[in-house]
């Protein structure tokens, strides 16, 4: 059977803000440029508990969080940040499909069969290198396919584990609802 992770940086963009800026730790960020006509990319989760998400207008973000931190993209930093990431994973394994520039599928089959290791172990030690060498959280699906990998990533945001396999499915799956 295949061990398929889904690894997805949490809030990319501003994560890479306060990995640069470590003085923005803590604190409702969002991306985006300072105009009343600004669409917000990425809010941190600090942010998130006002209610504040992604495409959201930037002037309904400051009426819901007035205390609201607003920082311009920095696109090169998260090029950057997004190449280094991909090199962490890859040293698991090549066998990598890069998904958009936070998030990538990584067959570890192999990798996890000649090292003799458990997946849920596997994906501790990428979330704490990504970390230690980044300052980026990351979650981890991991599933015998890609859909079941990347529908375990998101299920437990930020820094989360999920494995779904197939003596487990109906019991994580179905009970979600149909947007999910």
């Amino acid at each position: 059977m295949q061990i398929i992770f889904h690894v997805d940086l949490n809030a990319f963009y501003a994560s890479a803000e306060t990995s640069s800026q470590p003085s923005l730790k803590g604190k409702p960020i969002v991306i985006c440029r300072e105009s009343r006509r600004s669409i917000i990319t990425t809010a941190s989760y600090e942010a998130r508990k006002f209610g504040i998400h992604s495409a959201m207008p930037l002037f309904k973000a400051k009426e819901l969080c007035p205390h609201l931190v607003i920082v311009p993209p920095h696109f090169e930093l998260y090029k950057t940040l997004s190449e280094k990431f991909f090199n962490i994973i890859s040293t698991f394994s090549q066998e990598l499909e890069v998904a958009s520039i936070d998030e990538c599928y990584v067959d570890l089959t192999n990798y996890i069969q000649m090292h003799y290791q458990n997946p849920y172990d596997v994906a501790i030690e990428i979330q704490k290198r990504v970390f230690a060498e980044l300052k980026l959280q990351c979650s981890i699906g991991i599933a015998p396919n890609k859909f079941l990998a990347k529908m375990a990533s998101d299920m437990q945001k930020p820094m989360g584990i999920t494995v779904i396999t197939n003596q487990n499915y109906k019991q994580k799956i179905w009970p979600l609802p149909i947007e999910n």
